[in-house]
């Protein structure tokens, strides 16, 4: 049994640690699909997976939890390496993937983003609404434009909008 192993059965053991047991533990810090966590010896552990897999493929649904809350973890291998957090109750966000597909709710942020590879939805909102705040419109007297109150009230909607979409 090499070093590594020695020192990872013997943690198992002080702590009384089953890994194949839930365990729960504090949310430390957030690494893209993996997190921190404190578990309640204060041992820290870091590389728990957020998702099943180890997937850095195209394809994923990842829960993120908010630093500071408590999850609850298992092990796929029954190793401490094999962590992975099977239960979160305050979310920081969600993200699933696929392809070039992308939806997002951020807590943080408290916007959500829809985009593919060609197009943003928040994105598309704003241009739209700027296009028909900026339109020229024919009349028999010639080129006029969108009335002030109009446009005040377009702007008003594309702020709205802004304040829940994600632009970029």
């Amino acid at each position: 049994m090499d070093k590594a192993s020695k020192i990872k059965r013997a943690l198992l053991e002080a702590l009384g640690v089953n890994p194949n047991l839930a365990i729960t533990a504090e949310v430390v810090s957030i690494q893209n699909n993996t997190c921190t966590v404190r578990l309640v010896s204060d041992l820290v552990l870091t590389d728990v997976r957020l998702c099943a897999t180890v997937n850095e493929g195209q394809d994923s649904f990842v829960i993120v939890p908010k630093i500071g809350s408590e999850v609850v973890l298992m092990s796929q291998t029954g190793t401490l390496s094999g962590l992975m957090v099977i239960k979160v109750d305050a979310v920081e966000s969600v993200l699933y993937k696929n392809g070039a597909f992308e939806f997002k709710v951020d807590g943080t942020t408290q916007k959500v983003t829809l985009k593919n590879a060609s197009a943003n939805f928040g994105a598309l909102i704003e241009n739209l609404i700027d296009t028909v705040s900026n339109s020229v419109i024919d009349t028999p007297n010639g080129p006029g434009a969108i009335n002030a109150v109009t446009k005040t009230a377009l702007n008003q909607i594309k702020t709205q909008f802004n304040s829940i979409l994600n632009t970029v």
